[in-house]
């Protein structure tokens, strides 16, 4: 079978490689072997072939943190689960024409779902859920802060956000995109600037943004912080700046903010099972509806994972670069 992989971490499209790689054994009882079909290059991956984010599981040198498969074979344990059903794997390295996993490490996926849509549902879509789930009790009508707002993150924020009645204000660093956000939901899209904070509020009015979702770091980390409300939430998720964040300590001290930090690869190591499990069939009926939409800029065969670590590391590209095994 082939695999693919990178040995030592530095530019994404020089250490990744397409590998022949030696076939897994057999299913045991309470095992699943799956083909795999598809999967998204995430930032999450790029940044861990660049060595900024750790790499959890030394013991391979395959990568990937999503993907979509159909099962192959299974052991006499396993309940629920058939050849040729469609799943996505909770596991990490994941990027192998066959990988053999546990079944509790399988969510089992819609037959009559977009294949595509569904490769890209454990990581983006499920981050900004239990981004608007967790860290604040948002209620229909309260405000929301986000940078990176075109990300994959934030375009499933600003739909799911809207399904619940929460109101999003979107940041960004291009004009070209407002429309484009605006009718996935967003309720005002801004473009980065010194005077964001001050905008924000002209927004909002006499109203208040209570949570603050930054996936930049560097100096966005306190253009978001500064538009809450004293006493406000702000997340960090993402470092997609490369940078350390960096905050006004007066915003810290005088506005009270709490900062928190999210993980979803914790989140998905500590929570229990059928949180996880009822967290993705949500999500997946809502991609199935069409009321989810991850957008797609570009799709790669496998054997051209250099093409498309790549384009995925390119400034600018608008939806998510998909690779399949097909």
């Amino acid at each position: 079978m082939k695999q693919i992989e990178f040995v030592t971490p530095g530019r994404p499209e020089d250490v990744v490689s397409y590998v022949d790689a030696a076939m897994p054994p057999n299913p045991e009882a309470d095992d699943v072997l799956v083909k795999l079909r598809a999967f998204p290059i995430n930032p999450a991956d790029l940044l861990t072939m660049q060595g900024v984010y750790p790499r959890l599981d030394a013991s391979t040198h395959a990568i990937g943190t999503e993907a979509v498969g159909e099962v192959a074979a299974l052991g006499t344990d396993v309940e629920g689960l058939a050849p040729g059903d469609r799943v996505m794997l909770l596991t990490l390295n994941n990027w192998r024409q066959f990988r053999l996993v546990k079944a509790h490490d399988i969510i089992k996926l819609s037959s009559h779902g977009d294949l595509m849509q569904q490769a890209g549902l454990k990581v983006n879509p499920a981050t900004a859920s239990l981004l608007l789930q967790n860290f604040v009790d948002l209620r229909p009508g309260d405000w929301i802060v986000q940078d990176a707002a075109n990300s994959a993150v934030g375009r499933a924020t600003i739909q799911l956000a809207k399904l619940s009645g929460v109101r999003t204000i979107n940041v960004v660093r291009r004009a070209d995109v407002i429309d484009e956000l605006k009718g996935l939901g967003a309720d005002a899209v801004l473009v980065d600037g010194d005077d964001l904070a001050a905008r924000a509020q002209a927004t909002i009015g006499g109203g208040s943004i209570v949570l603050g979702l930054d996936s930049v770091a560097g100096s966005a980390t306190d253009g978001i912080a500064s538009c809450l409300k004293p006493g406000g939430t702000l997340v960090v998720y993402g470092a997609m700046s490369g940078a350390p964040c960096t905050i006004n300590p007066g915003t810290l001290v005088f506005q009270d903010i709490l900062i928190r930090g999210f993980w979803l690869s914790k989140y998905l190591m500590n929570a229990p099972r059928d949180a996880i499990a009822a967290l993705y069939a949500g999500l997946d009926d809502l991609a199935s509806s069409g009321k989810l939409d991850t957008r797609i800029d570009s799709a790669f065969p496998a054997s051209d994972i250099k093409g498309a670590v790549s384009r995925a590391s390119k400034p600018g590209i608008n939806g998510k670069v998909m690779v399949t095994f097909d």
